[in-house]
């Protein structure tokens, strides 16, 4: 009898140790659509929807996204997001972000970025991503360089 209820203990111990899987970092993908929504001299709005991938066997949630966006390692915008966004298992997911952006800073990487070509888009920052309502810090880096083609 007492040999069962240890086989049993170790049981449960063992199945309860082995569910608690450790969560696999978000991974960026790329940058899948990039819209100016309003154009002005001093700040424009920018909308741009990124999208990341689930690598874990179990859907997650996104809340209360603060980041900062560089153009060539020039800040350029900000952005604070606090809708709460379904993260799917296993899947690819879009993540719509709305960024006030500076001119004055996007204008001083103009030239350069003609010269080149190409330009290099940098977003850093945090969120929270968790499931079952207990949500944890999460880092938000992705980098991708962009083609200018205007010509």
């Amino acid at each position: 009898m007492k040999f069962l209820r240890l086989s049993i203990l170790v049981f449960v111990i063992w199945g309860m140790a082995s569910s608690c899987e450790k969560m696999k970092d978000l991974e960026f993908v790329r940058v899948a659509g990039f819209n100016v929504d309003n154009f002005g001299l001093t700040k424009s709005t920018v909308k741009m929807t990124l999208a990341y991938y689930n690598p874990n066997n179990f859907q997650l949630k996104l809340k209360d996204a603060d980041f900062d966006l560089f153009l060539n390692d020039t800040q350029v915008g900000h952005s604070i997001q606090d809708t709460m966004i379904v993260i799917p298992a296993k899947d690819t997911f879009y993540f719509p972000v709305r960024l006030e952006v500076s001119m004055e800073n996007v204008l001083k990487n103009a030239f350069g970025a003609f010269a080149n070509k190409e330009v290099t888009i940098k977003a850093t920052g945090n969120c929270k991503v968790g499931k079952g309502g207990i949500f944890l810090p999460f880092p938000i880096k992705c980098e991708t360089k962009q083609a200018l083609n205007f010509f």
